[in-house]
């Protein structure tokens, strides 16, 4: 619980995140978002939403965002479907989505198993799952992406409302997230198939595409 409180208080303060990110990766975390949004299928659920940025870019169904950080929510625009909560106990109907997306945000959840599950439980039979995230440490990711967020970004996270706390927080679950085998056992072991893998940013950064496997 300590951990999500921390997470919960750490997001909702940082009110230039959205523009911490697009300048901390170039501005590609925009073109990975379109990435995403062309794997969705029907109806969406977008979990750590965050201020709404992958719903603002689906225009083709009904989509829905949850998000841990109230300070988050309440920074979204007017009109999007929000709802407060935890992505390891949703507050979402069984079966109810055709597709459950996270950008950015399974790296921050402390029980991923039981986010994995709970992306399981709200998807329909053969529903695709979407995680967008970051990883250092495979393919070629580590001569360019760790000594950016070991050097650089350190010096620049305070003059977007984080502090060095924030930032080694953030720096740890990036070195710490799965990549692609232990992501490819993780679907596996909670009732998902891996479809296809995008690698982005010298492969710092993957779209893990996935499907709910039928009848589970």
């Amino acid at each position: 619980m300590q951990d999500k409180r921390r997470i919960e208080r750490m997001f909702s303060r940082m009110r230039l995140y959205e523009a911490r990110n697009v300048i901390f990766s170039f501005g590609q975390n925009l073109i990975w978002r379109r990435y995403l949004i062309r794997e969705v299928e029907g109806r969406l659920l977008d979990v750590a939403t965050g201020e709404g940025n992958v719903l603002k870019l689906y225009r083709s169904g009904m989509g829905v965002g949850v998000d841990i950080a109230e300070g988050m929510l309440k920074r979204a625009p007017k009109g999007l479907l929000l709802v407060r909560g935890d992505a390891e106990n949703l507050p979402i109907r069984s079966s109810s989505f055709d597709t459950v997306s996270i950008a950015f945000g399974l790296r921050n959840v402390p029980d991923k198993v039981a986010a994995l599950r709970e992306f399981n439980r709200v998807l329909r039979s053969g529903g695709k799952v979407l995680i967008l995230d970051m990883k250092i440490g495979d393919r070629m990711a580590s001569w360019f992406a760790l000594p950016y967020v070991a050097l650089v970004m350190p010096l620049l996270t305070p003059l977007f409302g984080g502090d060095i706390g924030d930032y080694l927080y953030l720096f740890r679950s990036i070195l710490n997230f799965p990549g692609y085998d232990e992501m490819k056992g993780l679907f596996e072991k909670n009732g998902f198939r891996m479809e296809k893998a995008y690698y982005f940013h010298v492969g710092s950064t993957y779209l893990f595409v996935g499907r709910k496997v039928s009848g589970l």
